[in-house]
């Protein structure tokens, strides 16, 4: 009837335009509007906030900015333009002031472009005039605003406003539901989201806001006085006894931490960044003719290749974390509320990640006041606080430091950072800070590149000397650290601990007379006797029945009963702990990739883990009397699924391989076989088995890379050299993917 009423065929609707009017619930307009689109076919369907009412308003708002935008309904927030769509004169709707909400200033206008623009408009639909307040400097291309609300001459509550890209935004939304059940009021309570093109945007309610809001990193940049000093250092105390009590200690647990991967600082790329980023710096000082204390770069960048190669580890707290913690993400009223936003890298990470971050903001990108004359005494400052895992109050202060009672500028760093360390330290139960030196390395690093002149950050050249004097200490600090002095006491839990020696006496050339390790043999190697159990995978533990077969292992070094010595040197621990042969144990790992169907790009089989964040090959152990490339195909099939059948693995790795189970009778070396399916749509499906909670195919690259233990990087990198000798991979994509690992 309604297609006879129009002149047009049903079918036929592509010139036809529909404008839904009228009081009805919200999902009855959606039920008409996506009728007319996606039944009958008709492009050109639109809502009007001024035309149509519902009961729930709730339910009504979220149906305009969320669901019939996605739906592919236009939604006119202006009447005179819903008017043109329906082909009426404007003309008498222009004083009924339905209009879509006037933003304020002009240069808000122009930092939101076109797209930004409308998801503002939609998201304060409600209101007739917003002002945006900037709260971030948004150097991660996001912005973050606080939306000051008119309904006519009425003031609205506030509304917090941020847009991002599409996947940021799906990120952010994804931590705070991880901690809105631990934060409750104390993070915003979201609004439904709004796309426009490649951007999406969200409105933040906080809740019970009294007076104007503020950022933490306002209140500390605006506390030129005592008092001033003092409301944000009550407002500082708030915020760590909120995040230690309903975040950290709350979801606090203990794990292997490996320092140096855990916070991505073995990389190459950050060598590079840091010898980059440094040279300009100094040019910098340069330039201005400044006598402060110079830096020795070279030497710094061998310091930290050094330090960085480090993959021991140890036990140390990990916990839900906020994962880019500043005190711009903090936000303040006037009665001293507290609310935390921008949960993008939220997940789990050891816990002084956050600690280390806040830390790193307060002495370099928040102290905006120093200036090139005070870059001996923040020297003095840095160096005192990297000597002490708690720094003492004003009174117990060495007299070096006496400028600091004087001086509010560096007061306020110390007073925040003793007040950072007292409450990390209260949640840990050991006593050793390497970790959290190592998180300030990370974060003292990526400083140097916050640029001002170059429009990275808002560090000018004191702050960026600050950093990076913190760096230089930071790298000699850790290289005499007794944890980079030891070799590696990592083990499984079933082993006895490992007699911890000095790299120094770590060779078997040089003489260790007082190394005694304990011996270790697991019950399941020796049930696993394969002279005494058939189909047993492991070597008696009589060594001398089998004196023919050790003689025929090469070996550069053995004890005095002719058994072969671990090449890499003493590790605290003999016997064969839960290896099965004496000497090499040989073992593979399978590296299947393919292009991706839809962009091309290299893809790589992983496993992963339910509760742990890395991933792994598929990896297993050569059997007695099993070649290596049967083994490759027996691997495969139990721990992913997959049969290998067809497709002949090519080696492209082999060597020794760090494992955690070494001993100084018993290691691995590991080969890797690399296979290349040209089917895209082969081994889409996969049965993980083994340890693997998860088996899928993952983009090869650097994001992915960095999830591998070291172990097992060194058979991806080799396996990227191959494809590049192979001319199956570009040569400068390769080099620079892996410059990004480690």
């Amino acid at each position: 009837e309604a297609c006879q009423a129009l002149g047009v065929a049903p079918g036929d609707l592509s010139e036809t335009g529909f404008l839904s009017v009228g009081c009805h619930t919200d999902r009855r307009v959606l039920g008409i509007a996506s009728f007319l689109r996606n039944v009958w076919g008709c492009p050109n369907v639109a809502v009007s906030p001024h035309l149509v009412g519902s009961a729930t308003q709730e339910a009504h708002y979220a149906a305009l900015r969320h669901t019939l935008p996605a739906a592919g309904i236009e939604v006119i927030l202006d009447l005179e333009a819903a008017a043109i769509f329906a082909g009426l004169d404007p003309k008498p709707f222009s004083d009924f002031g339905c209009a879509p909400v006037s933003i304020e200033p002009p240069e808000a206008v122009a930092a939101l472009g076109g797209d930004g623009r409308r998801i503002v408009e939609l998201l304060c639909l409600h209101w007739t005039r917003t002002r945006l307040r900037p709260l971030a400097g948004g150097f991660s291309g996001s912005l973050l605003f606080l939306a000051d609300g008119w309904k006519g001459s009425a003031r609205t509550e506030p509304l917090v406003v941020k847009i991002d890209a599409f996947e940021q935004m799906r990120r952010e939304l994804n931590g705070y539901h991880q901690v809105k059940d631990f934060f409750g009021k104390h993070v915003p309570t979201f609004g439904y989201p709004v796309s426009r093109g490649e951007s999406i945007g969200v409105g933040m309610d906080l809740a019970a806001m009294e007076g104007r809001p503020e950022t933490l990193q306002d209140t500390f940049e605006d506390a030129e006085g005592e008092d001033a000093l003092d409301r944000f250092l009550l407002r500082f105390d708030k915020a760590l006894a909120l995040l230690s009590d309903k975040l950290y200690g709350n979801t606090r647990d203990v794990s292997w931490v490996v320092p140096y991967r855990a916070f991505g600082v073995h990389t190459e790329q950050q060598a590079i960044w840091m010898r980059e980023n440094a040279a300009l710096i100094l040019g910098y000082l340069e330039e201005a003719g400044s006598d402060a204390p110079r830096v020795q770069v070279a030497q710094m960048e061998k310091l930290l290749r050094l330090i960085s190669t480090n993959e021991d580890g140890v036990d140390s707290e990990v916990c839900l974390s906020h994962g880019d913690l500043n005190l711009a993400n903090v936000i303040c009223d006037d009665g001293d509320n507290i609310w935390f936003i921008d949960w993008t890298h939220c997940g789990q990470a050891p816990l002084e990640l956050d600690f280390a971050k806040l830390e790193s903001d307060v002495k370099f990108v928040m102290s905006k006041e120093f200036d090139l004359a005070d870059l001996g005494r923040l020297q003095k400052l840095e160096e005192y606080l990297l000597s002490h895992r708690v720094p003492a109050d004003l009174a117990s202060l060495p007299n070096h430091l006496k400028f600091v009672k004087w001086d509010l500028r560096f007061r306020k760093v110390l007073d925040a950072v003793r007040r950072i360390r007292e409450t990390c330290f209260d949640l840990k139960e050991e006593d050793d800070w390497l970790v959290y030196r190592v998180a300030l390395l990370k974060c003292a690093l990526h400083t140097l590149s916050f640029d001002k002149r170059r429009d990275r950050g808002e560090c000018e050249l004191p702050a960026l000397m600050y950093a990076l004097y913190s760096v230089e200490s930071l790298v000699f600090d850790l290289m005499a650290d007794d944890f980079h002095l030891k070799i590696r006491g990592e083990r499984p839990s079933s082993y006895p601990p490992r007699l911890r020696i000095s790299i120094d006496e770590a060779p078997w050339l040089l003489d260790c007379e007082d190394y005694d390790p304990p011996y270790h043999v697991d019950a399941s190697v020796l049930e696993s006797d394969r002279t005494r159990v058939d189909g047993g995978w492991a070597d008696p533990e009589d060594y001398g029945t089998m004196a023919d077969h050790l003689a025929a292992i090469e070996a550069r070094f053995r004890d005095d009963e002719g058994r072969p010595l671990n090449p890499h040197g003493r590790t605290g621990i003999a016997g064969r702990g839960l290896l099965g042969l004496w000497g090499p144990n040989a073992a593979v790992a399978a590296l299947v990739m393919r292009r991706a169907s839809d962009v091309g790009d290299l893809e790589i089989v992983l496993g992963g883990y339910e509760e742990r964040q890395n991933l792994a090959l598929p990896q297993g152990f050569v059997l007695p009397s099993e070649e290596p490339q049967d083994a490759f195909g027996r691997v495969m099939a139990s721990e992913t699924g997959w049969a290998a059948d067809g497709n002949a693995p090519e080696l492209v790795s082999q060597g020794f391989t760090y494992d955690w189970r070494q001993t100084d009778h018993a290691w691995v070396e590991g080969r890797g076989y690399l296979v290349q399916l040209e089917d895209v749509d082969s081994a889409s499906a996969f049965e993980p088995g083994g340890e693997f909670d998860e088996v899928r195919w993952w983009p090869l690259e650097a994001d992915t890379i960095n999830r591998v233990s070291s172990r097992q990087v060194v058979f991806i990198r080799d396996a990227i050299q191959k494809l590049v000798d192979s001319g199956l991979m570009d040569a400068g994509a390769a080099e620079e993917l892996l410059t990004r690992t480690g």
